[in-house]
């Protein structure tokens, strides 16, 4: 007889156990993949921001844990500017503010004249007065505004003078502000979060173009000799590097191991017991000739279908996790979910793991089972 159908016959017949212990194990695999696909979420949010403004390079203070304490001395922007390599810079300050009891969003200061506001598509002007604002087209879209209204940052009203539109997500769920009007609010005078700067491209040295990729790790350089306080990174670096990042996906994965323990011990606890059920059954098998190996692989079967089902349904679970998630107030527009196949069937192997591990104590102690002693038992 075929064993991988006998093996699903057998689960059938234990529906109501098979259906519990595949609900855990799934729910084990939803947690990993909700939990390390909204990190992902996270990673490419701000990736895709930084590339829709075509950064190069981003400098921050040096020896903070994220990038939201990182607080410099604006002032340097006009020494990096002396840097033959460096094309423009901006100046940002980063911040977070409260609307409601559950809604969040990004407050960005920018000064006047950034080169970042030619990356929007603006419906109105940009904010020239200390309390003028303008605001992405998804919190325009949150909380009803249009210009003219007003809305209130941290505890100070300001008017909406524009709307905005951005090739990133996250940037749209965002409040423009001017740079003195929040480092005031922010009570941080004279400080940005970070610098985002443009290299100059296709220079020529020697009679020879320099590589762009050159040019960015000569102008690193150049920037962090002249700078030793702060740190200067590509934006792979800066997003791979950050450490509140680094942290979520580490919590991640964590969680996940806890997860996946429990979801190992569930199918043994499923296996063993099976197995103490049909013991009779696996001492008529072998006493009709059938091998040790068969027996062994008749349970691994069983456990690696669980393991499977479960990877299948944890898949289902966790995405339909992200979806509402991501459309929560406290997480709405951190960015789009990507149904990743690789990432996919990376699940599905692992969830195969989790059952073939699981099967293997009660798989060993079914072939240990000695068909005599097998048929006496009731």
């Amino acid at each position: 007889m075929n064993l991988p159908f006998l093996a699903f016959k057998n689960l059938w017949y234990r529906k109501m156990r098979t259906s519990l212990t595949i609900l855990g194990v799934g729910t084990s695999i939803a947690v990993f993949v909700s939990l390390v696909g909204l990190a992902g979420i996270f990673t490419n949010a701000f990736r895709e921001m930084y590339k829709s403004r075509q950064t190069d390079l981003v400098v921050r203070e040096k020896g903070n844990f994220d990038f939201l304490s990182s607080g410099i001395d604006e002032k340097y922007a006009d020494k990096i500017l002396r840097i033959p390599g460096v094309l423009s810079i901006s100046k940002i300050l980063i911040d977070f503010s409260q609307a409601g009891s559950r809604n969040y969003f990004l407050v960005l200061g920018w000064d006047q004249n950034s080169t970042l506001f030619s990356k929007l598509k603006i419906q109105g002007q940009r904010p020239q007065a200390l309390d003028e604002a303008l605001i992405g087209s998804t919190i325009a879209k949150k909380f009803n505004k249009k210009i003219g209204d007003k809305i209130e940052v941290k505890g100070s009203l300001l008017s909406i003078v524009g709307i905005f539109q951005s090739k990133n997500m996250f940037e749209e769920g965002s409040i423009i502000i001017g740079l003195e009007k929040l480092q005031k609010i922010k009570k941080v005078p004279g400080k940005v979060t970070l610098f985002n700067i443009v290299v100059k491209k296709g220079d020529i040295y020697k009679g020879k173009p320099i590589n762009d990729i050159d040019q960015i790790e000569r102008t690193r350089f150049e920037i962090a000799q002249m700078l030793p306080d702060t740190e200067v990174r590509s934006v792979e670096d800066i997003v791979s590097a950050d450490n509140t990042l680094t942290s979520f996906l580490n919590f991640a994965w964590a969680i996940s191991m806890v997860a996946f323990i429990a979801a190992i011990l569930g199918i043994i606890n499923t296996m063993v017991t099976s197995v103490l059920e049909q013991t009779s059954k696996i001492g008529i098998l072998l006493a009709i000739g059938w091998r040790k190996s068969r027996i062994l692989c008749l349970v691994l079967y069983e456990s690696i279908f669980i393991g499977i089902f479960g990877g299948v349904f944890g898949l289902i679970l966790g995405y339909t996790i992200m979806n509402i998630l991501v459309h929560s107030p406290q997480l709405q527009n951190i960015g789009r979910i990507e149904y990743n196949f690789v990432f996919m069937i990376k699940v599905i192997v692992v969830s195969l793991g989790v059952g073939f591990l699981s099967g293997i104590y009660p798989a060993i102690r079914a072939i240990c089972i000695k068909p005599i002693e097998a048929l006496r038992y009731e």
